[in-house]
């Protein structure tokens, strides 16, 4: 019992004791799971189906499974999956009910291989429009063909990305047969060719066969560059059926008809006077070419860049005749 005078005292219970830092936790490691190792799914085996003795089949039927029962399926139906194989293409024509014979009330499926069409026995008039489709970039007859750049993995390899866009093997068609061959080539060689640059169109001459180079029929080069043009231009005589050479950029810059005149025929000559002996016409090769507006072109009093005026160029063209005569 407390003093008289003395106020109530709580009784404290006292904190637990605390571990001293010194000592550390150590977390409850997880309990180790077993994986459970997926199932391989197995491969689908196909049976070959039963042939009459003897008889030759075009189309090789094959069921799946070794059981020839259809199974029931969750749909209430009844399946059997059945492979068609053949080394040619068929179709699917329809089934029916036979109503007579060995197999009479068995169901059929007919099948009809597929015959090759007789291309060779249609006009040559018309063989030449189908290559003309053929042949046609993005369905567009007689589009131009961009050659687009080098490969990377091999040096001075060329080709054209958007002509290849959905059907890279189209070209194969060269190589059926000779008879098609000598058809279709001059034909896709007749396609415009727009190339980046004289030195792009070095590498491609380069690489082109020898008897191709004649069945070239027009070319579109963006950039004249000094240093590959009269190359290019060299290879180039060997396209002596070629109707139109135009260039883009980068021709000449000065106000000068007579000198552009006798820079642009040193890298040239042996172009011109290969088209000109070819058409009896020492300046035939001066009509193939064309430029772009700003191919031939000056700086004003300003150091503004301009193209050349029409009568200009006209001039230069007749400094290039006179020449060739």
């Amino acid at each position: 019992m407390p003093p008289k005078g003395s106020k109530n005292v709580k009784e404290v219970t006292p904190p637990p004791k605390s571990k001293p830092k010194s000592e550390k936790s150590t977390p409850s490691k997880p309990s180790p799971t077993k994986s459970t190792p997926k199932k391989t799914k197995e491969p689908v085996i196909y049976t070959p189906l039963a042939q009459d003795p003897g008889a030759a089949i075009p189309i090789d039927a094959t069921h799946e499974g070794a059981s020839i029962q259809a199974k029931l399926a969750k749909d209430g139906l009844y399946h059997a999956t059945i492979q068609l194989g053949a080394p040619g293409a068929f179709s699917l024509v329809r089934t029916v009910v036979l109503t007579e014979g060995p197999y009479e009330g068995q169901q059929a499926i007919i099948l009809r291989p597929a015959k090759a069409f007789p291309f060779l026995g249609i006009p040559v008039s018309v063989r030449t429009r189908i290559y003309g489709y053929y042949f046609a970039q993005k369905g567009v007859v007689d589009d131009g063909i961009v050659i687009d750049g080098k490969r990377t993995n091999v040096s001075k390899d060329l080709y054209a990305k958007t002509y290849a866009e959905g059907s890279k093997s189209r070209v194969g068609l060269l190589a059926v047969n000779k008879e098609i061959h000598n058809e279709a080539t001059p034909l896709f060689y007749a396609h415009a060719l727009k190339l980046e640059s004289t030195t792009m169109l070095l590498d491609f001459l380069s690489q082109l066969p020898t008897h191709v180079r004649p069945l070239l029929r027009a070319l579109e080069i963006k950039t004249w560059v000094k240093t590959t043009s009269r190359n290019a231009l060299h290879f180039l005589a060997e396209a002596r059926h070629l109707q139109r050479l135009r260039f883009e950029t980068g021709v000449f810059a000065e106000a000068d008809a007579a000198k552009a005149g006798k820079v642009f025929y040193a890298d040239s000559y042996k172009f011109l006077e290969a088209i000109g002996a070819e058409r009896g016409d020492k300046g035939a090769g001066v009509d193939v070419l064309e430029f772009g507006k700003m191919a031939l072109t000056y700086k004003d009093e300003n150091k503004a860049v301009k193209a050349w005026e029409k009568a200009w160029v006209e001039e230069f063209k007749e400094n290039l005749r006179g020449k060739l005569r």
